[in-house]
């Protein structure tokens, strides 16, 4: 908890524009793992996305925050708690940057799929670990370096690649419809021809944004 409440508050304090664009329809039940001070869920309900939209928030300062804005807001471990909520509940589900601060992400999202109606959709962003800088630092200066923030941040437990990030939704009961990558290919393609693009696509991604739906079997 320590290292989470050493964060600048700006940590917590933004709306992640690129999940919510990722939301579809109206008048959604939304809940949101790791809310922050809870403007992105305040943000879905002022477009109109969201009817209600519940937090979990690990830093109490952050979820007291939050509570002002959110229909419902619960301070603690996502991992650790029972929500209080029936199953078949929650149209979406938003993890962003969540998953890898996580002793078990695949057992999570399996608890948290019962909670979602059927064809219920998780997005989320998750850290490239195969991003190029983490990579040369690694190769040519044996660095390996934990941060305040980003994809070596000193809070993150688990670390994926593309391949592993859809292994990881798979494996918990999700079909991955959506993964696109942070930057995009057009921001990309400004440095190098489509041909490399395309071979070096997974070095060039700083973060993933997923649309996964859940099974409706599984």
């Amino acid at each position: 908890m320590s290292l989470y409440q050493e964060k600048d508050r700006q940590y917590f304090s933004w709306a992640r524009t690129e999940l919510i664009n990722l939301v579809e329809g109206r008048d959604n039940i939304i809940l949101e793992i790791g809310c922050g001070e809870g403007e992105t869920g305040l943000e879905l309900k002022k477009q109109g996305k969201a009817k209600e939209v519940v937090g979990i928030e690990l830093v109490p300062k952050a979820a007291a925050e939050a509570a002002k804005k959110l229909d419902k807001v619960i301070s603690g471990d996502i991992e650790k708690i029972d929500l209080p909520f029936p199953e078949e509940y929650f149209d979406y589900i938003i993890a962003g940057d969540v998953l890898e601060h996580l002793y078990d992400p695949w057992e999570c999202l399996k608890k948290l799929r019962k909670y979602l109606k059927p064809g219920g959709w998780v997005v989320a962003s998750i850290p490239n670990i195969a991003h190029w800088r983490v990579l040369k630092d690694l190769i040519l200066k044996d660095k390996w370096e934990y941060v305040q923030a980003g994809t070596l941040d000193r809070t993150h437990l688990r670390f994926f690649t593309k391949k592993g990030i859809k292994e990881l939704f798979v494996r918990s009961g999700f079909e991955v419809i959506h993964l696109s990558k942070v930057p995009s290919a057009r921001v990309a393609a400004r440095l190098v021809d489509k041909l490399t693009l395309r071979m070096l696509e997974r070095f060039l991604a700083f973060q993933y944004l997923v649309c996964a739906r859940k099974y409706a079997s599984h």
